[in-house]
């Protein structure tokens, strides 16, 4: 029987004794599944993998997807990683960082919610870590959308967002993004389409406005929403170790990255699970 423990009251679960540089069995992998719905984000602790061994565990869960960052604006060293793993890192090699999202906080965002067919889950693995800081904050948008106030639940309902973003940005307007930029429209209530419950499905970072509202009153709306996803109830934060696995839903958490000292080395290899169909709305 699988072993696990709750970390938060709504968010996350450790999952003990597993081994993921080895094959898990089905049965086991089932049991992680249904508690990695249940609860939006898991961890593997003292975990020791080759990117070889990231991709086949990712790909025991479902279809390990490519890298979709296009490839001009890749350093040569993410070019001769694996196609499935993103280097996350302020490594920087002639001045320029090797990897993407090298530096500081990042606000809250869904992975992906800016692809047309997001990708519904997120592993990231840490290989080296700095002495203090870059903690990820993960909120359970279950929980969340069933303590929205009944007037943005109505807002909401059959409502489209739009979502955002211009790759290596931190936060919106962030000077260091890039002007290559990505969007797409979904919608702000989606139905999660293993568990059947409704999660909020807009994000600090990446969702720009609400369709059919005037600007003003868009931009009212999604401050309280955001305000309201991010409160202390539905987090669970997240104090890295090396060796540390996390694998979290896309589709019902959002995330977040504290500051941390730019001058210590942070290593992470990261792959996504490829979405099975484009997000459905909510109740």
């Amino acid at each position: 029987m699988l072993q696990w423990r709750k970390l938060s009251e709504h968010t996350g679960a450790e999952i003990l004794k597993v081994d993921l540089s080895k094959p898990v069995p089905q049965e086991t992998i089932q049991e992680i599944y249904r508690v990695f719905v249940d609860r939006c984000m898991i961890i593997f602790r003292d975990q020791k993998l080759t990117q070889e061994d990231l991709v086949r565990a990712t790909g025991q869960f479902g279809k390990c997807a490519d890298y979709d960052r296009p490839a001009e604006l890749r350093s040569d060293v993410q070019k001769r990683t694996l196609p499935q793993v993103m280097l996350i890192t302020n490594i920087r090699e002639d001045g320029k960082p090797i990897g993407a999202l090298p530096d500081g906080e990042m606000w809250f965002h869904h992975d992906m919610i800016h692809n047309e067919n997001p990708h519904k889950a997120t592993l990231l693995y840490s290989i080296e870590i700095p002495s203090w800081g870059g903690n990820t904050l993960f909120s359970n948008l279950f929980a969340a959308y069933d303590a929205l106030d009944p007037d943005l639940k109505a807002l909401l309902k059959d409502r489209m967002a739009v979502n955002a973003f211009n790759y290596g940005s931190r936060f919106k307007g962030d000077p260091e993004g890039l002007k290559t930029r990505k969007q797409a429209i979904h919608p702000a209530l989606i139905k999660h389409e293993e568990s059947g419950r409704t999660a909020i499905y807009v994000d600090r970072l990446m969702t720009h406005s609400l369709v059919g509202l005037p600007e003003a009153q868009s931009d009212a709306a999604l401050e309280r929403i955001f305000d309201h996803c991010e409160k202390p109830e539905f987090i669970y934060e997240h104090v890295w170790r090396k060796g540390d696995v996390l694998m979290w839903d896309n589709r019902s958490s959002i995330h977040a990255r504290k500051d941390f000292p730019p001058e210590e080395i942070r290593l992470m290899w990261r792959t996504t699970l490829s979405g099975e169909a484009r997000p459905q709305p909510g109740c």
